[in-house]
């Protein structure tokens, strides 16, 4: 991988500062007082309390970034019934689209590799096909993303099981690999042009240190399976099915849904009306595979009410349809799943049973 140009780690915040009158930016921060890193925008970091807050660019981040195009909870539209007083029977519905806001396309800083691949996935489902999200694509319209490698993954990343890499910019406008105080940048697509004309003189053998921390961080990744294909998956998968491995892989689950909200790559959703006397607003909120309403039907019947069977659907979501679907694999090997499961449920060890047993 060959250095283009650098930029001192010092001038980051100056770069960023001239970038914002064009884009809405959003970077990580850490809140050094609930000790949580998270996106933030730049308007909120710049007003902030300087010595609470500050940009974490080594560390991932407790959530995905996926909620800047996809919120959790996002208004549809505003509505209302109005009555004719003099014709009560008559009533007439009143329908407001909320105001679009902020027209400046999108640009994140500092995102990881892993979870551009998880937003690919997601432009895949909301963007292509018959049917296409505008919520989700007005967002998505221009936007600019720049990535940092990652040097050190930690012990729950698996990106290059499932076909990723701790230095994988193909989907990045600029690619950026940490170089002692500043940052070489390795790739900078037709669009972000401009945007990296702020890179400086490289120092000396920055190329060889690129290369190192890219075998370096590869070499951290634990190999929890080697020589299954991702075409694979799905046979694997639908042999597994009628087994009873997956009672025994979600044993200590409590099905608190927790790895869904954390997942970069879940995009199912739940469209709910909100309403008081005759006014009320239509939203769409994230809805979630692993808890036990999400299959309930109106007549009390709920095809998969037991933990082994969501959590069965929620793997066979991410390794084996969506490959049928489009031929991605729908886990981007970021780990958060892994990290906040209260009981440790690792779905690398699940994936890892599911070989295993049906390989015998």
């Amino acid at each position: 991988m060959k250095a283009i140009s650098f930029i001192p780690k010092k001038n980051i915040e100056q770069w960023l500062d001239k970038l914002s009158s064009k884009y809405r930016i959003y970077l990580p921060v850490q809140d050094t007082e609930r000790a949580v890193i998270d996106y933030m925008d730049w308007e909120s970091y710049k007003s902030g309390q300087k010595d609470r807050f500050r940009i974490n660019l080594t560390e991932k981040t407790k959530k995905s970034p996926k909620y800047i195009f996809f919120p959790s909870t996002e208004k549809f539209f505003d509505f209302e019934y109005i009555k004719d007083i003099e014709s009560p029977q008559e009533v007439e519905l009143e329908l407001k689209v909320p105001p679009t806001g902020d027209s400046r396309p999108i640009l994140i800083f500092g995102i990881k590799p892993c979870d551009i691949a998880g937003i690919k996935r997601l432009d895949l489902i909301y963007g292509e096909g018959d049917k296409t999200d505008s919520y989700y694509l007005d967002k998505r319209k221009d936007s600019i993303f720049i990535s940092i490698g990652c040097s050190n993954p930690y012990p729950d990343c698996f990106c290059t099981l499932v076909g990723g890499h701790p230095f994988d910019f193909e989907n990045a406008d600029i690619g950026m690999v940490e170089d002692g105080d500043g940052y070489a940048i390795v790739k900078t697509s037709e669009k972000a042009k401009d945007i990296a004309r702020e890179g400086k003189d490289l120092p000396d053998g920055s190329d060889k240190k690129i290369d190192d921390a890219e075998t370096r961080a590869v070499g951290m990744i634990k190999k929890y399976w080697g020589g299954t294909g991702i075409k694979e998956f799905p046979q694997l998968m639908d042999k597994s099915f009628p087994t009873d491995v997956w009672e025994k892989i979600t044993a200590k689950c409590i099905s608190c849904a927790a790895c869904t909200y954390v997942c970069p790559t879940c995009f199912c959703f739940n469209i709910r009306d909100g309403q008081k006397d005759l006014k009320g607003e239509r939203y769409r909120c994230w809805d979630y595979c692993m808890n036990s309403y999400y299959t309930l039907e109106a007549s009390g019947h709920n095809p998969r009410p037991d933990k082994d069977k969501r959590y069965r659907n929620k793997v066979n979501c991410k390794y084996n349809y969506n490959i049928k679907r489009n031929g991605n694999i729908y886990c981007i090997g970021c780990g958060r799943c892994i990290e906040v499961c209260p009981v440790g449920v690792d779905i690398r060890e699940a994936v890892n049973t599911v070989i295993e047993n049906t390989k015998k």
